[in-house]
């Protein structure tokens, strides 16, 4: 075999230090014998976002500085001419940037800011206080987080600590008082304007350096005061699916009990007591209120669902929230059985699970997320609960009729839980043609983001919200401070883009488990300054906060 063109080199390592000039900062790059003074270029340029032709790379020759030629082996010491810090500069604005939402993610993009020491950001939310609309609209007094406090709170990032007042599973109250007590200890409220409702936006100053936003708002307390402001940005944080699906039933004014919808604080759950409880749905708020008709002492509990979707026992979303590693689906499903043959169940033969013959090769593709949470299993052990299979057809007086002529009999009271559908009303308000990654209409201005509906995994690195909330606000902040990396990344073309689709009825700013994961995946893959920044958001940060001292045991 011919030798390389220039005769072998050397891969024996050694260090590089490479000095700023005028300055005292350097930096220590590890290289080989042979390394180029271009490879030692390009790597600055990478970390400090100025181009390789801006730069000079010095080395002393005799008893003067020579300049070394992209060509030319680097010295072990070296300094270089043309950037001021190894760190990089953000890109100033000269107008603050808009917040949209105060739920949970919402607030976690303030404290992006705050932790960044960042002070040029304005949160809007309608509500006249902090929480978003699933806890402020959605759940009831009887909610609770139904994955564990570790993994689901504001304190999520390295600058802050678990919170320690609180319970492994927080209700609602308690929930929004913690949300209250993060922001008053970083003193994001001053940034706050609430009763607040955006309506629309208009793009100023096109295509030029300095875009910007003009922001048009009515009070959502009376509807009647209207202003304006100017942003340089906008992320919004519609929430998940926010519009609950309702349905009337034929004969409902026949029944003689209860019918409601089981969130919004619409339901007398006292009232229950001793009374025998349909609830229809089969999503994460039907499995919660199972428990909370069980804490009312409610009679029997009939779960009406068109099919089963799979539910989790607590203790295996705490193992899967403190695993370093991801977990395959096929294990997940392993540790479920027991519980499921408890109940005469068997969690392999459920629609949302595909599999090899071997059950080695595992797909968990569910259009609902978990419902997570142990009275669930011990309702049915225990013959509390039923899962009646079918849909209802009309109701008459205690009585459900189902499609296929099945009827439930003496039940006292119906909650339905029918989940939630998106809002096309917030592809309207972003001026959404298409989602380019994360970003509206390619945009790196105008970002938003909601957490997948769906489930479709092959592993399972978290159950919770946080975890994937602070990757997802570092994101947005790090394209709005070097916007040089977003245009690199969307000249890859390989960033996924998203339409909205009529037909399935499915706005173009909700994305599904699948393309979600993978969007990000990619984000990650395009732009390596950004991952130094996420990836010590990994899973043994995540199992630190689950489980603290444990994360240095593995």
């Amino acid at each position: 075999m011919a030798p390389p063109v220039g005769g072998q080199r050397s891969q024996t390592a050694r260090i590089c230090v490479v000095q700023i000039y005028g300055t005292g900062e350097e930096m220590q790059i590890p290289v080989t014998v042979s390394t180029r003074t271009l490879v030692v270029k390009e790597l600055i340029s990478q970390k400090t976002g100025v181009h390789i032709d801006d730069m000079k790379v010095m080395a002393k020759g005799g008893p003067f500085m020579k300049e070394l030629r992209n060509t030319d082996e680097v010295r072990s010491q070296v300094v270089i001419k043309g950037i001021d810090s190894f760190r990089r500069k953000r890109q100033q604005y000269p107008h603050p940037h808009a917040i949209i939402g105060a739920g949970h993610n919402g607030l976690r993009q303030a404290l992006v800011f705050a932790e960044h020491k960042d002070t040029n950001f304005i949160l809007f939310d309608r509500h006249d206080r902090i929480g978003g609309t699933s806890w402020l609209d959605h759940a009831n007094v009887w909610s609770k987080v139904q994955t564990e406090l570790g993994t689901y709170h504001l304190n999520y990032s390295d600058q802050c600590e678990c919170p320690q007042d609180m319970a492994p599973w927080p209700s609602r109250d308690d929930l929004l008082a913690h949300f209250n007590k993060v922001c008053d200890e970083w003193g994001l409220k001053p940034y706050f304007k609430m009763s607040s409702d955006v309506q629309r936006y208009e793009i100023l100053n096109e295509g030029q350096a300095n875009q910007c936003y003009r922001l048009y708002l009515r009070a959502s307390t009376d509807g009647k005061e209207e202003w304006e402001t100017t942003v340089s940005s906008l992320v919004m944080y519609p929430g998940n699916l926010t519009i609950p699906r309702r349905e009337e039933y034929k004969g409902e004014d026949t029944f003689g009990g209860p019918i409601s919808y089981g969130m919004f604080d619409e339901t007398n759950y006292g009232a229950l007591q001793g009374k025998n409880v349909a609830i229809v749905g089969f999503g994460a708020f039907a499995v919660e209120n199972i428990r909370t008709c069980c804490e009312h002492r409610s009679g029997k509990i009939y779960l009406v669902c068109r099919r089963k979707n799979l539910c989790m026992p607590r203790m295996v979303s705490w193992w899967i929230n403190g695993s370093i590693f991801p977990i395959a689906s096929s294990d997940v499903l392993r540790e479920m059985e027991d519980v499921y043959k408890m109940v005469g169940d068997d969690p392999w033969s459920y629609y949302a699970v595909h599999s090899n013959e071997a059950r080695t090769n595992v797909t968990i593709f569910q259009k609902a997320r978990f419902g997570i949470g142990d009275i669930y299993f011990l309702s049915r052990y225990y013959g509390k609960t039923e899962v009646v299979l079918g849909t209802i057809k009309k109701v008459s007086e205690a009585t459900l009729h189902l499609e296929d002529g099945k009827r439930l009999e003496n039940v006292q009271a119906v909650l339905k839980l029918f989940g939630f559908v998106p809002d096309w009303a917030v592809d309207k308000f972003l001026q959404l043609k298409h989602l380019t990654g994360l970003w509206v209409n390619g945009d790196f201005r105008i970002g938003t983001m909601s957490e997948f509906p769906t489930v479709n995994a092959q592993r399972f690195g978290g159950t919770s919200l946080s975890p994937g909330a602070v990757s997802w606000c570092n994101i947005f902040y790090y394209f709005w401070s070097y916007p040089k990396d977003f245009e690199k990344m969307i000249a890859t073309g390989m960033l996924a883009k998203h339409f909205p689709n009529m037909q399935k009825d499915e706005p173009g700013y909700v994305l599904d488990a699948q393309m979600g994961s993978q969007v990000l995946i990619s984000i990650s893959g395009l732009c390596p300054g950004l991952v130094e920044v996420i990836a010590k958001y990994d899973d043994r940060f995540k199992r630190e906060k689950q489980c603290p001292g444990t994360a240095s045991c593995f």
